[in-house]
């Protein structure tokens, strides 16, 4: 009895839980050190072909900056845009879909689903300087670079991967990967023109 119950606690503790998946760490390189930060780094295909849509992320406008810069969601994904300037702004996007929210003051709101994949870039007709991104992906499995540019996406299903990266000006060649269940994998990217 009691070499039985060892067994079982043994086989549950050894056990890799299915939804466990492995992980994919990297970094970016670039001539100029700021270039490394806010890529988005991104597995072009999941396993499965329909994601829930990210938590609900805000996109805010703060001293006539969109915070944060760029913003990375699953296909579906439906984004706040808040207005804490004392200014009005009019947020809108010439890209894919297409919106244009009209003129909001502080504390005002406007919310916007995004149904397409790519990348829309947000620009304020009031204070033409203004730009962000929101960067519409098919699964969850991406991460933003920090300053240094580095990433880590964790929870990757097992499998053969094809990585990619966006950034606001620059390419990279896509990298082929292999996950494996509890597994890291690893893939640097160099920026071009």
């Amino acid at each position: 009895m009691i070499r039985s119950l060892w067994l079982c606690v043994a086989l549950v503790v050894n056990a890799s839980p299915s939804w466990a998946g492995g992980t994919i760490t990297g970094s970016v390189l670039a001539k100029q050190a700021k270039q490394r930060k806010n890529a988005v780094v991104y597995v072009e295909r999941g396993k499965n072909d329909r994601y829930p849509p990210s938590p609900a992320p805000h996109i805010d406008q703060k001293n006539q900056e969109f915070i944060p810069f760029v913003t990375p969601v699953v296909k579906g994904t439906t984004i706040e845009f808040l207005n804490s300037d004392n200014t009005g702004h009019n947020i809108f996007t010439p890209d894919g879909e297409k919106f244009d929210a009209g003129v909001f003051n502080k504390g005002e709101t406007y919310k916007y689903t995004f149904k397409s994949e790519g990348a829309y870039s947000l620009l304020c007709k009031l204070h033409p300087s203004m730009i962000a991104y929101v960067v519409v992906l098919q699964n969850p499995h991406f991460a933003i670079t920090s300053e240094d540019g580095t990433f880590r996406i964790d929870g990757v299903p097992p499998g053969d991967y094809t990585v990619k990266l966006w950034h606001e000006r620059k390419t990279a060649e896509p990298q082929k990967i292999v996950v494996t269940d509890g597994g890291t994998s690893s893939v640097t990217f160099e920026l071009h023109k």
